[in-house]
């Protein structure tokens, strides 16, 4: 199944190739879900202790953060349509794990969301 976000985790992954310094200044694990009419339809790791997002879940290890969020909204906070906190606080965003680490993941997104 092919989604929206889907392109954006490929941009997010060519900036991290451009600027792994970046990448390995969050240093953490993100495990997200991405749903699609209230079900998980698919999961991607965005590993940023090594500079790696691929389709599915760690490789190693386990993550420090799970993101769970619909296609659709994901797309929204990578064009900067939606708010992170409005997210969380409306239970689009659901997060478990480091909650205070997925923040530093704002300036990453910012830079797929010039991209677009």
């Amino acid at each position: 199944m092919s989604l929206q976000s889907d392109a954006i985790f490929e941009m997010i992954a060519q900036k991290i190739k451009e600027s792994p310094e970046k990448a390995k200044s969050v240093n953490g694990i993100f495990l997200y879900n991405i749903t699609k009419d209230g079900k998980i339809v698919k999961t991607w790791t965005m590993d940023l202790k090594s500079c790696k997002i691929h389709e599915g879940t760690p490789k190693s290890g386990k993550p420090n953060t799970t993101l769970t969020i619909s296609d659709d909204d994901f797309v929204g906070l990578a064009t900067g349509k939606l708010n992170p906190q409005t997210a969380f606080m409306k239970g689009k965003l659901k997060l478990t794990g480091n909650v205070m680490l997925a923040q530093k993941l704002g300036p990453l997104l910012k830079a797929a969301e010039a991209k677009l």
